[in-house]
């Protein structure tokens, strides 16, 4: 003579909606959360602003503390592209070769 309890056979589905609720907070947090942080991570420079010494932000600066303009020449800059695409190379075929293979 088992009787059930009508509390008892709500509680399952009480859980559940708490779960539910629980979930959509958890992610509606998430969403504010990952917004915020996109929207201060690439932030452009301000038109007209200046650093707090004075220096200018484009000017590159030696250990000497002088600008010199070096710029590398035509074999400097192909030996690191080379060596840009090399180092990029290895991974992409990794992932490729893996995605074949499966």
């Amino acid at each position: 003579q088992a009787r059930f309890d009508p509390v008892l056979r709500q509680a399952p589905e009480a859980m559940a909606n708490t779960r539910r609720s629980r979930s959509l907070t958890l992610a509606a947090v998430a969403l504010v959360a990952c917004s915020y942080l996109l929207a201060t991570a690439f932030v452009a420079p301000q038109l007209g602003a200046r650093s707090l010494r004075g220096e200018s932000s484009v000017a590159l600066r030696s250990a000497s503390g002088e600008y010199t303009g070096f710029v590398p020449d035509m074999q400097r800059r192909t030996l690191m592209n080379l060596l840009v695409v090399a180092i990029t190379a290895v991974p992409a075929l990794v992932v490729l070769g893996g995605y074949a293979f499966y």
